[in-house]
């Protein structure tokens, strides 16, 4: 009874150990799966090496959307906080110069992972996650395009933050219930090491 106990205890530290940190490391699993190294032709002319999957295919699984949404909201929450330290009297050259990178990558998630043609073809709880981001990131690309003080950027860096976590959990928390036990087992294996290792 004692070990049972203890079998069940473990297994709910190790999900939520899943689901804090498990946002950086389901990029790192997809972008591992999703970027498998390609065959080597064989010798033998007449065997054709399987086709790689294509990005519509990974947009029907649900791998080509999301993650990258993610990535670019990771690094507009990094340049905006640097250009919110790069402002202590206000805006200036270098803080914008960040603000324009942040424009860039909404930019570059607007118009590919979050293009109607690519959120059309995921899954309804994913597709739900992506219509959020969508409409959040049109409304800080808006702030961003708007900006007239440290006020509104310190606001708009908060907001870019918070929609970089909502998107990264709520995928997160969609990919480990779409999961095979078998990936669930390693992923957590990978985050106990991880922890290990920082500590």
């Amino acid at each position: 009874m004692k070990n049972c106990a203890k079998n069940k205890n473990m297994r709910a530290e190790i999900l939520a150990v899943l689901i804090q940190t498990g946002g950086k490391l389901c990029s790192e699993f997809l972008q591992i799966r999703s970027h498998k190294p390609k065959h080597v032709e064989t010798q033998q002319p007449a065997i054709t090496p399987p086709a790689e999957v294509t990005d519509e295919k990974k947009i029907e699984k649900g791998t080509a959307c999301l993650p990258c949404t993610n990535s670019h909201l990771h690094a507009c929450a990094g340049l905006l906080s640097e250009a919110v330290r790069m402002s202590p009297d206000g805006l200036n050259p270098e803080s914008m110069k960040r603000v324009d990178k942040c424009l860039g990558e909404i930019a570059a998630a607007e118009r590919v992972d979050l293009a109607p043609e690519n959120v059309d073809g995921l899954p309804q709880d994913e597709r739900k996650i992506a219509d959020h981001a969508s409409s959040e990131m049109r409304e800080i690309r808006h702030g961003l395009e708007g900006l007239n003080s440290k006020a509104e950027l310190e606001q708009l860096t908060i907001r870019t933050t918070n929609l970089q976590k909502y998107v990264g959990g709520e995928w997160f928390k969609v990919r480990l219930a779409k999961m095979p036990k078998e990936e669930k087992v390693r992923l957590a294996e990978e985050t106990i090491e991880k922890l290990e290792q920082e500590e």
